[in-house]
Formats: C-alpha cells, sequence, structure tokens
C-alpha cells in the first residue's frame, strides 16, 4: 500500500520522539471528526512494524442532540479494525456553569481527564491526539489576537508530559486526502461552522483572508512561528529557574523574593520568574500580563514596604523592605503600640523585630533602616508607632 503524505508525517513524528516503541500501549483520541480518523488509522498502520498497541477512546460531550452518534460511529470503526474501545458521556455543560467558565474550556477539561483515566487502566505510555498543523497555526493567532506573550504565542509541542501529537507538520489538506485515498469516512460536527466561537471565525475567515491577501503558505509560517518562540521560551525558563533559585527563598505558603534581584533581571526573565513563583503557589489562572506588571511595578517602587497588591487565587503581593511576599491573602493586621527602648529592640506580631540605636542626623531611609527625629518623649520610653517604616528591622 502507497504511503501518503500523512502517513510519513507520522512516521517520522514517532521516530523522532521514540514514542511509542515495542511494547507500549498508546491511547487515541477519537472523536469521529477528520483530524482524529486519520490518525487512528496511520496508527494502527505503523503499529504491527513497531510493535506497540493502540487503543481507543471517545468521550461523548453531550453538548448535540445527535452525539451519541458520534459514539456509535467511533465504536463501529474501531470494531472494524480490531481495537480495543473506551467510551464515556460527560456533563459538559455542567462543567462550564460549575467552573464559570465557556464550553471549550470545560469540554477541553473533562476530555484530557477522561482520556488519562483510559490511559492508566491501559497501562499506555501516551495519549496520542490529533492537532495539526493548521491547529497550531489558528491557535497561535487566537492567542495573539488577545495579547499573549512569548509563552502565550508558543506552539504545542510533539510530546509533552503524557501527550504525543503526531500530527503537528501535516496540514487539514493532507489529512483529507489520506482518508480519500483509503475510503475513510468521518463526522462533521456542525458547531464547526459556528461563526459566533472565535476558533472558527479564524479558521474560516481570519486565515482564509490571509492567504489570499498576503501569503498562500501562512498556515506553516505561523506554525513555524510557534516553533521558534517555544525554543525561545524554553530558553528563558531556564534563566527565569536560575533567577528564582538564587533570589528566593520559601517560607511556608509564601514564596519571599529579592526585589532588587528581580529590578536588577531583564524584564523578560523577572516576569517568567514571578509567573514560575505563581504556579507554584496555586497556579496561574486568572493570572494575565497585567498582574504580573503590577507586581514588578510595586516591587520596582520607592519605598513600597508595607504595601499590598491583590492577587487572583486569593492571592497577594506584599513588599517589606528589600523583599517582595507572594502568597496566601491575608487580613490587614490591627495596629499596635508597644514601648520600644533606645537603645532596645522589641518583637511584632509576625515574627520580625525592630531594634533602636541613638544616631546622628541627618534624617533618611533605605530599605533596611532609617534615621528618624526622636520624639518628644523621654528616649527610655518611646511609643511605636503603628507603621514601622522608619524603623530598623533584624
Amino acid at each position: 500500500m502507497r504511503a501518503t503524505a500523512l502517513t510519513t508525517g507520522v512516521r517520522k513524528a514517532i521516530e523522532a520522539s521514540g514514542i511509542p516503541s515495542a511494547g507500549q500501549t498508546v491511547v487515541v483520541g477519537l472523536s469521529g471528526g477528520a483530524d482524529s480518523v486519520a490518525l487512528t488509522d496511520v496508527l494502527v498502520q505503523l503499529a504491527p512494524a513497531r510493535g506497540f498497541r493502540v487503543v481507543v477512546a471517545h468521550l461523548d460531550h453531550a453538548l448535540r442532540r445527535d452525539s451519541s452518534e458520534d459514539a456509535r460511529f467511533c465504536a463501529d470503526l474501531c470494531e472494524r479494525l480490531g481495537l480495543d474501545f473506551h467510551a464515556a458521556r460527560a456533563d459538559v455543560r455542567a462543567r462550564a456553569r460549575r467552573d464559570g467558565g465557556g464550553l471549550e474550556a470545560a469540554g477541553r477539561q473533562e476530555r484530557y481527564a477522561f482520556l488519562r483515566r483510559v490511559r492508566r487502566q491501559e497501562g499506555a505510555v501516551v495519549v496520542a491526539v490529533a492537532h495539526t498543523q493548521d491547529d497550531q497555526a489558528e491557535t497561535f493567532l487566537l492567542h495573539l489576537l488577545r495579547g499573549a506573550g512569548r509563552t502565550g504565542l508558543r506552539s504545542m509541542e510533539a510530546v509533552r508530559d503524557d501527550l504525543l501529537r503526531p500530527l503537528l507538520q501535516v496540514s487539514r489538506a493532507q489529512v483529507l486526502s489520506h482518508l480519500r485515498s483509503r475510503g475513510l469516512e468521518w463526522r462533521e460536527d456542525p458547531s464547526n461552522r459556528d461563526l459566533s466561537i472565535p476558533r472558527n471565525r479564524v479558521r474560516h475567515e481570519l486565515i482564509p483572508y490571509l492567504e489570499s491577501r498576503f501569503n498562500p503558505s501562512i498556515r506553516p509560517a505561523l506554525a513555524r512561528s510557534a516553533t521558534l518562540l517555544g525554543d525561545e521560551t524554553d530558553l528563558l525558563a531556564v534563566l527565569a529557574r536560575e533567577l528564582l533559585q538564587g533570589a528566593s527563598r520559601r517560607d511556608g505558603e509564601a514564596v519571599v523574593l529579592s526585589r532588587r534581584a528581580l529590578s536588577d533581571a531583564p524584564r523578560a526573565i523577572a516576569r517568567l520568574a514571578l509567573r514560575e513563583a505563581l504556579a507554584d503557589l496555586g497556579g496561574q489562572q486568572d493570572i494575565s500580563a497585567v498582574h504580573v506588571n503590577r507586581i514588578l511595578e510595586l516591587a520596582g517602587s520607592a519605598r513600597p514596604s508595607g504595601k499590598r497588591l491583590a492577587l487572583p487565587g486569593d492571592r497577594e503581593a506584599v513588599c517589606c523592605f528589600g523583599e517582595l511576599r507572594l502568597g496566601p491573602r491575608h487580613q490587614p493586621r490591627r495596629p499596635y503600640d508597644y514601648p520600644l527602648s533606645v537603645p532596645g529592640q522589641v518583637e511584632l506580631p509576625g515574627g520580625s523585630s525592630i531594634c533602636a540605636t541613638p544616631a546622628p542626623g541627618p534624617v533618611v531611609a533605605s530599605d533596611t533602616s532609617a534615621v528618624i527625629v526622636a520624639p518628644e518623649a523621654p528616649m527610655s520610653m518611646v511609643p511605636l508607632p503603628t507603621s514601622s517604616k522608619m524603623m530598623s528591622q533584624s
């Protein structure tokens, strides 16, 4: 049987990644659409020579009245191909209402959770999904239109964690050509023509416009840009982790960073370091570039000690002298008033302390100490103000 461009592309992707290899199992996510039918067919063709096993999984999102027909189509295809088949049904609308997100995000979460359950049940090494070069280009434009930075514009990867994407170098036109040459049918989801969905507008309106007016090869060009940005993002991520390792410490549920180190670092690396820290403190959901830039502005501002910035996920950024603290949001402490002897030291709520010694003028302040005018009171019993910015901290 003559190999199609799709077969060749998938074979090269598997050879490059080394996954799956002989004796391993791969779970294929089969929706019934053209891309996933083609991927399933090619993997079945390649499996005997490479010695791996193919298992298929289908999740009914229950978003259309005829969605059960998709499941029946997938079951029939797997029966003809002699493949083990797993099917389940999810209430995606209920998930979207519960999480407060859109249907697309809820469907993606339910789908990947199901596919990973099947992977664990079957002892599979990876889940293969049918994202193509066209999907890569569409995702790039969607993120660009939302104002994403380098991290958001990076490409989907051929292998990431337990996901395998062997069609990323294959166009949708090559997918359809393969299906026609093999005489294979597939299911069309009517929602893919709904232009109220941003991805569909990009697919059916924006990309064709760019192809006809700017670059007939716009899809591979955008996919190539996404790949280049991904490679550069990986390098910046290494530098950001090095910054975190040298300029931060863990303090219970919080991460404490050096303000000076953040200010001295290139802004792109400082942003990534903050995102890495926030990911370690509950994830980056709802954290936007605006939040990250506001944290950097707070850390770099003059005399920010004591200032707080509320963050999504019930978190906050707090400056304390030369440090920036990222962690769970706390209620402001009540004002306090303690006697402070000069010279002397007093312990404060929260574990910090202030020590005082006589010093000549002029009045001056730094990140960790200050010279202030002595109040008109006996020096042996100076009331401690509720704001301790002007005292040195030990």
